[in-house]
């Protein structure tokens, strides 16, 4: 009896660890794709809005502006009202994943 409930989860563990192992490459793949997607997205809001040489971007994803967080990066930013531009050289290097 202890030889076949050895064979049987030698059989599980042989058919079931590829499996797993494949599922966990697909979904590290998945996930790098859906970054690269966020990235490249912000990369093209941030070159046609001015909202990265403002004074109140925070390069923050979930709080982007701290005057209008419902208008950065989008189309309507172009004719922001709160615009302030910033001198500092840093200000622009600010990203919510290099923190």
């Amino acid at each position: 009896m202890e030889a076949f409930i050895t064979n049987c989860s030698l059989f599980i563990a042989v058919l079931l660890g590829p499996l797993m192992l494949l599922s966990l490459m697909v979904w590290f793949t998945v996930q790098a794709f859906v970054e690269l997607k966020y990235k490249v997205i912000r990369f093209y809001r941030m070159r046609s809005t001015p909202c990265g040489q403002c004074l109140y971007y925070t390069g923050c994803k979930e709080l982007a502006c701290t005057v209008q967080p419902c208008l950065a990066l989008t189309k309507a930013a172009n004719d922001c009202q709160d615009f302030t531009p910033t001198d500092s050289p840093h200000h622009r290097e600010l990203d919510y994943y290099k923190l």
